[in-house]
């Protein structure tokens, strides 16, 4: 049995066991410890199975059980970890998955926490020595010897952690001690919290899931935020385990009483829920945001010279045409909506960095995990001891915008660069660095938790760079492929349900158009306060874009009911009706809705669409005369004009639209009703011609030909011969060829 076949089974035992089918489980689990020919692993299996069909025995004997529940409780978890320790038994030896790799490795160096835990503090006090000592080549040399052995070792301590199975009650009091010691350093500290998170990922242990609890406490923020990250996203992988493990549900019932450590959740959750969007901004970026700032250069290229560039003048008064072209191109504007994505934590420079992550820095799994730390060995010259107000440091420390990862792609590149390029760049970056670091200064007045969302947030980012970058990513799974649907997972719902988080959540959800999961907080809000119009619109929004018109319908009608006199939602109402062919009652809203706002152009425009398909031409012909009169700098009623006059028989006036339209920038359907308009004239000559640039557009005579039969009727009952039809077509056909 290989590798692929094993999970394979894992995965059907875990969803048996999901479905409570255990019947399926204990025969899958069966074939599994034949595979591994272990009597130990086969004598539980067959130990669980037997106390499960006693129990279902005095369960259909009609016997009393009160403990029955817990006894089913302790099976399912029992199975669970029994599936967990039989497939880690079967890859362990051959598996060429990396966390087996580094297992193995483990295996052999039979180190201890507590080993690691001495050497790092052994470093750490000979730099501290170092340091007192005076400057020179030979102290830089040691420290940068001292600082590689360090790294190697945080590196080793990671592994340690992450390709471990399940701890010991030692282990996790270990784990805890090496947490807590002053003596540790922060960045340590933070890769162990790390491989404790990336570990759960790959093998449940309510011990260091329990670890992250206790840390969730931490009063080192940097701690404290990576914890709680880390619990977020174990509980979003093990909901189905959660109610089998009843230590760690009290646990998080105690923790849930603390108001800040609800908050720091609702955040959490939050900005897992904006990382969705990140791919959709990165190709914003490429595609929309870079090409529009690749012209602007362009032009300033061709129009400006670099001393008005850099002068002192008006911008504006300068240089006008560079202004007019910044605005017409919309660049503007999208700046704008970059930078209201950066100053909301949106994740803006994934596409910037993703292609700087080929540093053998990056080959090391524990490295995209590392809290930025200036004297890290590859970057500590970028740094230099004693220089005042060191510009790069303030810059890139300072930074709440990129992550950790990005800040070491970022000094690892600068490293390449000759230090003369680098000293002008950084005094470039002098004056942006203080402007950066006052901005920060007023967030910070305005919300005294920032420092805690910029940690948790660039952790997160971090989080996300590996898991779609690192080059074994392939051996992980995806937590940012989990969905977004918080709320309806068993752990983390009690710490988000109150109102105001469920509001939060919801409307964040729902304007970043994630509408399955704000339609889902929506009906819960909905049922707290039935009478809340703003909801019922929202909901009936949310169902809109999820293509349940009825559902919609009904929403808006009870938001209309509420309020009546709302423009918006009558014209949602009448747009629904629309769309389920009820055009007498689409109609009639939309008469509403023009009471409500008179001489609005696309409500009247509806109007006419409306009474068009009621077969109302006249009232429509008029109505579309309307839009035009209060349209007069536009074209949009020409086409419904045109087509109205034509299926009153009004071909002249039907004539003289269609001209003006094929002006512009006609359609097939354009060209294709001129023709028509111009075949009941008898002006057939002219009808081919029309006929002839529909098909062009078309570019295939068999859509051509669908598009034009869909007309015949009309035809015909305008007095075209349908004897004339086949004729006319090949007449196309040697006019194109």
């Amino acid at each position: 049995m290989n590798s692929q076949e094993i999970l394979s089974i894992k995965k059907e035992i875990f969803l048996n066991l999901s479905k409570r089918q255990l019947k399926d489980v204990f025969t899958l689990l069966i074939k599994l410890t034949v595979n591994l020919q272990d009597w130990k692993f086969t004598n539980i299996v067959n130990e669980h199975e037997t106390n499960y069909k006693f129990m279902l025995h005095y369960l259909f004997e009609g016997v009393n059980d009160p403990e029955r529940e817990k006894v089913y409780n302790n099976l399912l978890r029992s199975l669970y970890e029994l599936t967990d320790d039989i497939t880690n038994e079967l890859l362990k030896t051959d598996s060429s998955n990396i966390f087996y790799q580094k297992y193995r490795i483990n295996s052999i160096k039979n180190n201890s926490l507590n080993e690691y835990t001495s050497q790092i503090k052994d470093i750490v006090g000979t730099i501290s020595l170092l340091d007192l000592t005076e400057e020179g080549e030979e102290k830089k040399a040691k420290i940068r010897d001292l600082s590689v052995k360090r790294e190697r070792i945080a590196s080793d301590i990671f592994y340690f952690v992450y390709a471990s199975l399940r701890i010991s009650q030692k282990d996790y009091e270990d784990y805890l001690s090496f947490l807590n010691d002053p003596e540790i350093p922060l960045r340590e500290k933070s890769l162990l919290l790390s491989a404790i998170t990336l570990s759960l990922s790959h093998y449940f242990d309510s011990l260091k899931v329990q670890v992250l609890m206790q840390m969730t406490q931490s009063e080192t923020m940097q701690l404290r935020t990576r914890a709680i990250v880390g619990l977020v996203v174990t509980l979003q992988m093990y909901d189905n385990r959660w109610e089998l493990y009843p230590e760690l549900q009290s646990q998080l019932l105690i923790m849930s009483e603390n108001p800040e450590f609800r908050k720091a959740v609702s955040r959490v959750v939050i900005q897992l829920i904006r990382s969705r969007e990140t791919e959709q901004i990165s190709r914003k970026i490429k595609e929309e945001i870079f090409p529009e700032m690749m012209k602007l250069n362009n032009l300033a290229g061709r129009k400006l010279n670099m001393e008005e560039l850099m002068g002192d003048s008006d911008f504006s008064e300068k240089n006008p045409e560079w202004q007019k072209e910044l605005e017409e191109s919309g660049l503007g504007k999208k700046l704008q909506e970059y930078s209201n994505l950066q100053m909301e934590g949106a994740d803006v420079f994934h596409s910037t960095f993703s292609s700087l992550k080929h540093f053998p820095f990056f080959s090391e799994i524990s490295n995209w995990f590392l809290p930025f730390d200036p004297s890290y060995s590859e970057i500590a010259s970028l740094f230099p001891e004693g220089k005042e107000n060191n510009l790069l440091k303030m810059a890139v420390l300072d930074s709440g915008h990129m992550c950790n990862s990005d800040k070491y792609s970022f000094c690892l590149s600068l490293s390449q660069i000759p230090q003369a390029q680098r000293d002008m760049m950084m005094g470039r970056m002098g004056e942006e660095s203080e402007q950066i670091k006052q901005l920060q200064k007023e967030a910070q007045a305005l919300n005294p938790t920032i420092d805690d969302e910029i940690v948790s947030n660039q952790y997160i980012q971090d989080l996300y760079r590996f898991f779609k970058l690192n080059p074994y990513k392939q051996h992980f799974l995806d937590i940012f492929k989990l969905g977004i649907d918080f709320y309806d997972n068993k752990a983390i719902n009690p710490l988000i349900s109150d109102i105001d988080n469920i509001k939060k959540i919801a409307l964040f959800c729902f304007n970043k158009n994630f509408f399955k999961e704000a339609l889902n907080l929506f009906e819960v809000l909905i049922n707290i306060d039935k009478n809340s119009e703003d909801i019922w619109q929202k909901i009936g929004y949310s169902k809109q874009m999820l293509e349940d018109i009825d559902g919609a319908l009904e929403a808006y009608l009870q938001a209309n009911l509420l309020n009546p006199n709302n423009s918006w939602i009558i014209r949602r109402i009448a747009q629904l009706y629309r769309v389920k062919k009820e055009t007498q009652l689409s109609l009639d809203y939309y008469k509403k809705a023009a009471k409500l706002t008179p001489d609005n152009i696309n409500i009247e425009l509806n109007i006419g669409h409306c009474l068009l398909e009621l077969n109302d031409y006249e009232q429509a012909l008029n109505t579309y005369f309307k839009v035009e009169l209060l349209d007069s700098k536009g074209t949009k009623a020409f086409r419904p004009i045109a087509w109205t006059a034509f299926l009153l028989k009004k071909y002249e006036l039907a004539q003289k639209y269609y001209e003006q339209i094929i002006a512009k920038k006609p359609t097939v359907h354009d060209y294709l009703n001129a023709g028509h308009v111009e075949l009941c004239l008898t002006n057939n000559k002219k009808a081919i011609t029309f006929y002839q640039q529909a098909f062009y557009l078309e570019n295939n005579f068999n859509q051509f030909k669908a598009l034009y039969n869909s007309d015949k009727d009309i035809l015909i009952q305008h007095g075209v011969d349908k004897d004339i039809f086949p004729f006319l077509f090949d007449q196309i056909r040697y006019k194109t060829d």
